[in-house]
Order: C-alpha cells, then structure tokens, then sequence
C-alpha cells in the first residue's frame, strides 16, 4: 500500500492540514509540540478508528469531531478512505460518540467494502498488530503487545483469520466433552477405558484419513493456483488496458486544448480585422463609445426636428389668430357711427351679464357652504339625546333650504346668464368670453394688442429659422462624421445616420459574438490544462508519442473495464485466501503424522464394549489435543523463522556484532554475539531499539498478507548514534525500491542530512 495523502478536517490540535506523500521515502519534521504524534495517530484512526479511552482527547472541543480522509494506492487502485466521529451529549448530560467509515473507489466515488473496517479490508490484521509492526515510537519496545501478537500472528498463520481465537475454540471442545461425560464420572472400567481408547481411536482416524486430506488438500491447492494465476494474467492485462485508455484520454485532452487555443487566436484575429475595418477608415465603427456617439447625434436631431416643428405650428397659430382678428374686427367695427354704438351697448351687455354671473357663483358658493355646515351640525346632533328634538329639526331644514338655494342659483340663474352671454359672442362670431374680450382688446384703437401679436409673429418665424440654421448645421456635421469613417451617403442626414448606426450596431453584435466565441474556447482550453494538471509532464510525453485505434478506444467501456477489475481482484484475493488456508492446513497436517499399522495394533487388543457415548467423547478430546498441538508446533514454527529474517538484518545494521537474534513464542528478544545468548535488557536503549525495528519488519513480512501498509517511525532513532542511523536509513531506501513506503517523523535535522547521500526522499515541513 502506498499513501498518496490525507487530509486532517479535526483532529487534536490539528485542522485543515493537508499533506501529499511521495511514493519512497517521506520525512515530516516539526518542533516539539507541533503534532508529529498526533499525526501519527490520526493515521491510525483513518484505518482502526479511535478507542474510547482516546475518543475525548483528539476529538476537537471548538467542532466536537474528529474527522478527515486518506487517499491510498493498493495494487493499481485508488481508494479514498474517510472517516468521522462526532461527540454528543444524551438526555444524562454524557458523552455519546456516533462514528461512520467509508472507503471509495477514489475515481468513480463508489462506495467499496461496505461496512468494513479499513484496516481489516486492507491489512487483515487488528490495531494492535498494527501497532506493534507498522507503527514504530521513540523506543520500539513501545506498543509492542507481545502475547496479543503471539495469539493473533497464530491465529492469521493457522487460519487466515485473525479474528478466529484457538483458546475460545479450546473452551467450547471442553464444554461439549463435559457434557458427555462430566467430572463427577471420571471412575471405573469406563473412564479408563475411555481414557486409553480416546488417545489411540484419534489417532487412527487421524492417520487413516490425514493421507486422502493432505491429497485432496494438494488438489485443491493446484486447481487454486492455476485459476489464481490466470486471475493474474487477466488483472494485468486489464491494467494495461486502463493504461492505455488514460494515455488516449491524455492525448485527446491535449489535442482538444491545442485545437481550442488555435480557434482563439482565430476568433482573435477575427476580432481585431473587425474592430479596425478597412471600409471605415480603420476606425472602430464597432466600439461602444463610437455608436454612443452617433446615437447622440440621432437624439440632438431629434430634438431639432421636434423643436423646429413645435416653433413651425406655433408661428402658424399665431398667423391664424392674427387673420381670424382682423376678420372679426372688420364686422365687430363696422363702417358708421350706429355700427360703433350697437358695439358699446353690446360690450355693456356682455360686462353687466359677466358680473351677474360672477355674482350667481359667488351665491351659490355661499349656499353651499352653509349646507354643508347645516348638514356637520345635523349629524353632530344626532349624537346628543339631550338635545331638544326641535333643534336637530331646525338643522335638518337649514340644511335642506340652503342646499335648495345653492342649487336654485347654480343650475337656474347661472344658465340663464351663460345664454345671454353664449348668444352675444355669436353675434361677433366667438367662441367664448375670453375671444370676446380679446376682440375687445384687438379692436381697441391704440392698437396695441394686435402690435403684440405681430411682434410675437416675427420673433416666432425668427426662432423658426435659427432652428433651420442650427438643423442644417448639424446635418452638415453628421454628414461629416459619416463621411470620415467612410458610411454611405443617402439623400439625408437623419437616413445616412440611421443606416450608419444600422451598420455600426450589426458590427457591434459580430463584434459580441466573436469575444463570446474566442472566451468559450479559452476556457475550454484551460478546462483542458486543468485536467491535464492531473498528470506529470513525462506521463503527458509519453502518451502523446503514442498512437492509438481511435476506433477501439472511442469503443472503449471505462466503467464495465473498471468493474471488470475490481471483481477480479475481489476473486483473486479469495482465491489467494483459500490457497493460504490450505498450505497451513497442509503444515499442520504434515506436523502431526502417524503409522496407521502400529496404531491398528494397539486397536485389536482394546475392549469393544466401549459404547458410542464414549467414542463421542474420546472424538472430543482428540480435537482438544489435535489443536492444541498445532498451535504449539506452530509457534514453534513461527519464531525460528520470524528470528531468522531478523537477525540478517539486525547482523546488517550492527556490521555482524550481533549475529543471532532469539525469539520465544511470545516474540521476547535474546542475542548472540557470537559466543553467548543474553536477554535483551542487556542491549543499550539504541541496540535494543534496533533489534525490535529488525523484529517489526519481520513480522510485517511474515503478517501482512493482503498489502502492506507504510512503515511510520515516530523518533524512532533519537537513541542511536549517526552511524545506526545511516544504517536504518538506508535499509527503509533499499525497502522503498521494493515498493515499501515509509514515513519519518522527527524533530532533528540529521535524519534529512543523512538522506541526503542515501536517496531520494520528500521533505514535508509541519
């Protein structure tokens, strides 16, 4: 397994910290306090959680969660690992924790493993296994659960399992052969019997049948790996595929971005042909400020139109009543002295009928006014019992007899006086009171009403021709303008105008819509770049240099491909399971042969009163000790080996001082120097440290069937000299050529001095 990154939401005192990880060798260094160790530990809550003994330490007070993810690699495929727990309160004020895990496909975001732990899905092996191989403290003794890792190394290496206890299986064989035959029982012929029967019929059975198991057990164990090996055949050439595809969908991407730029610098030079085109003089006819400009001049043409027609029709209408006066005069006049009395008594008529009816309106206000009071007080009495009925009667009356009155005087005497008005104006041929007068006025003989109005008409055909000059002026402008950036020339200004701003806005919308098009195809070229960023330049290179089937690869089904491998990696895991079962079914089998000739001998002289109940029972028994001496011979088994694989590395590291490690069951340390065996406490703290780093790898090794996680050493070498040090240090470069990872915490420098001269390895600042 290979980290690629994780990402810390909350955790301790740490939030929001992102970190990428190289592939080989990784150095994360900090000061004291800065969270190395709480980084550690978070690494380990992504995969096994946190125990509730450590849930309110690294649980955060400010969000009351721990949360974050993890991205790794494992065998070709990427997963995205999150994990979060969330800290409540219950109704009793106390803690409760609610916890959720999920691991995805890190591509196509699809929930995988669901509801399996990371750790189990990956390592196949607990947390405290993991702590006392991968996870590598200050002093390596640390965290080291010896009698937990003997028991769960047996259980993994016996069963494929480490969840299968043998001790719990031993405690239900003793409670089943109880049942058939209890303590209490234990006297006599039978138990002795019994006794001796139970020991010879399970060997029998043992050796008759273990020859067909160890033969059917080989069968099997071939069938497995044939099929095992064809899975792998067919999971490479997936990955091939897949390959191949990335590479096609890279070099697509990069010809899609090289076409997209192209079209822009296109749509760009398109644009600046149009914004300096040659049929205008170069000027941009397109740009805003331009077409504003004339679109203004549109407008101050308007108005001069607008105005000069305004100024026409008032000039008209003065010129109208100039000669509709002068004709009125002329018969309002008259020729003789009769003529000139007749108009005195009718100016006389017209002045005493005009002050009866301003009179008549004046009256009738009056009275309507004081109905309305009348009508106020009326409905103000009516909220006062009290008030005698003959005043509420008294006011009802005022207000009806004003009310008449008003109206008698408005709609009787008033019209009566609009006749007799109406009926004198016609005589002079007016329309109305106001004409009357003004004839009055016109015919008066100062003449000076009609001096006025030929005043009025001469300075309102003078404003008609200043309007003139200043339309023409600006239709010479336009036509100016116009003609400066090369417009056609109609038979007017305000038609040249509005075809030019006609043409400027046409060119203004290709002008819009070519920007459009040169934006879209810059952001698909950086939505291009973007998706390349994803990959390295040499990846880039080398899929660009490739040539394709563009006909397979557009036929290509990604997601079939993708599902096609992940269930033939599920298979051949399984598959790879069952083979491990059996090869330590086979070793167990193996280690507890027998003649089956001598133990029949031993048969034949037994009693064959022994009944089936005590068969049954001796069946028990002989489980009891088949088990237990496969677990002993197994652990046996398993430190020699186990002291073997540590011990060349532990001679390496020590240049052959210490050429021998011992290891009893429980994985307690002795060494040789080549003379005598000593217990470990005899190591300095460094050697001894060096010793069980030598111990963990090994046990890694020997463990960690599924994938291997990255070695995390946590200060791991603040206890040797320099000269141990480089050695370690060029031990974990040597494993990262082998595809381990490893993950250096420290709060010294020399670790990445000494690395320097080692290899290459990423610096990662906290």
């Amino acid at each position: 397994m290979t980290f690629e990154s994780l990402y810390i939401k909350s955790f301790g005192k740490l939030k929001g910290k992102k970190i990428v990880f190289a592939d080989g060798v990784n150095i994360i260094e900090g000061a004291n306090e800065s969270g190395k160790s709480t980084l550690c530990e978070f690494i380990q809550f992504i995969f096994y959680g946190l125990p509730s003994e450590e849930k309110l330490r690294y649980i955060s007070w400010d969000t009351s969660l721990a949360s974050g993810s993890m991205i790794v690699r494992v065998k070709g495929n990427r997963y995205r690992i999150e994990r979060e727990v969330v800290r409540t309160v219950n109704e009793d004020g106390k803690p409760v924790f609610q916890e959720k895990c999920g691991i995805y496909d890190a591509e196509t975001n699809m929930i995988r493993f669901k509801s399996r732990s990371p750790g189990e899905v990956f390592f196949g092996v607990s947390h405290s296994v993991f702590e006392s191989t991968a996870y590598i403290r200050q002093t390596a003794t640390a965290g080291l659960k010896r009698t937990e890792l003997g028991n769960e190394a047996e259980n993994i290496l016996f069963s494929g399992n480490e969840r299968l206890n043998t001790e719990q299986a031993l405690v239900k064989l003793n409670s089943a052969r109880a049942e058939l035959l209890n303590e209490g029982a234990e006297s006599g012929k039978i138990y002795k019997l019994t006794e001796k029967k139970k020991l010879i019929d399970g060997r029998l059975q043992d050796a008759q049948h273990q020859g067909t198991d160890i033969i059917s057990l080989e069968g099997s164990h071939r069938v497995l790996t044939e099929k095992a090996s064809r899975l792998q055949k067919r999971a490479k050439e997936l990955d091939d595929e897949l390959t191949e595809y990335t590479c096609y969908r890279i070099k697509q991407t990069h010809l899609d971005r090289q076409r997209e730029w192209e079209k822009m610098k296109q749509a760009e030079a398109e644009l600046l042909k149009k914004k300096n085109p040659i049929d205008h003089e170069n000027i941009d006819v397109s740009d805003p400020a331009y077409i504003g400009m004339l679109e203004q001049k549109q407008r101050d043409l308007n108005g001069i139109v607008a105005r000069h027609a305004d100024a026409k029709k008032d000039l008209q209408e003065t010129v109208d009543k100039i000669t509709r006066l002068n004709e009125k005069i002329s018969v309002f006049v008259g020729p003789n002295a009769q003529d000139a009395e007749q108009r005195d008594l009718m100016i006389q008529k017209m002045e005493s009928n005009k002050k009866k009816l301003d009179r008549c309106n004046l009256i009738s206000i009056i009275f309507a006014i004081c109905a309305a009071i009348s009508i106020v007080l009326t409905l103000i009495f009516r909220n006062y019992d009290n008030l005698p009925d003959l005043v509420k009667y008294l006011s009802v009356t005022l207000c009806l007899l004003f009310g008449t009155a008003a109206a008698y005087v408005y709609f009787m005497k008033k019209h009566d006086y609009d006749i007799e008005i109406e009926t004198i104006c016609q005589q002079v041929h007016c329309n109305s009171y106001e004409e009357f007068k003004e004839l009055i006025n016109a015919s008066s003989e100062d003449a000076s009403y009609m001096s006025a109005l030929y005043a009025s008409r001469d300075q309102k055909n003078q404003r008609l021709n200043e309007l003139s000059n200043e339309w023409d002026s600006l239709c010479s402008e336009i036509i100016a303008v116009l003609q400066d950036a090369n417009f056609r020339i109609l038979e007017n200004a305000p038609a040249s105008l509005s075809n030019a701003l006609e043409e400027c806005r046409k060119l203004q919308a290709e002008v819009q819509a070519i920007e459009r098009r040169a934006i879209e195809h810059r952001n698909k070229a950086e939505e291009a770049d973007n998706r390349l960023s994803e990959y390295d330049e040499k990846t880039q290179q080398e899929a660009i240099a490739m040539n394709f089937d563009d006909r397979a690869m557009e036929a290509f089904d990604l997601p079939a491909k993708k599902q096609e491998r992940d269930v033939l990696n599920e298979n051949l895991q399984i598959h790879l399971n069952r083979i491990h079962n059996i090869e330590v079914e086979l070793s167990a089998l193996r280690a507890t042969g027998a003649d089956p000739t001598e133990i029949a001998e031993e048969v034949a002289v037994l009693d064959h009163e022994i009944e089936t109940l005590t068969q049954q029972w001796n069946a028990y028994k002989f489980a009891i000790e088949k088990l237990n001496t496969a677990s002993g011979k197994l652990r046996e088994g398993i430190s020699p080996k186990l002291a073997k694989n540590a011990s060349k590395l532990f001679s390496a590291m020590t240049e052959g001082k210490y050429d021998t490690i011992g290891l009893d069951t429980d994985f307690a340390l002795s060494f040789s120097d080549g003379n005598t065996m000593r217990d470990a406490a005899f190591l300095s703290t460094g050697t001894n440290d060096l010793a069980y780093i030598c111990l963990r790898i090994a046990l890694i090794e020997m463990l960690y069937k599924r994938s291997v996680p990255p070695f995390l050493f946590d200060e791991s070498f603040a206890h040797m000299d320099d000269k141990r040090m480089e050695k370690v240090l060029t031990l974990i470069y040597k494993y990262s050529q082998r595809n381990y990872q490893s993950i250096l915490f420290t709060c010294h420098s020399r670790e990445k001095e000494a690395l320097k001269s080692i290899g290459a390895h990423k610096i990662i600042s906290l």
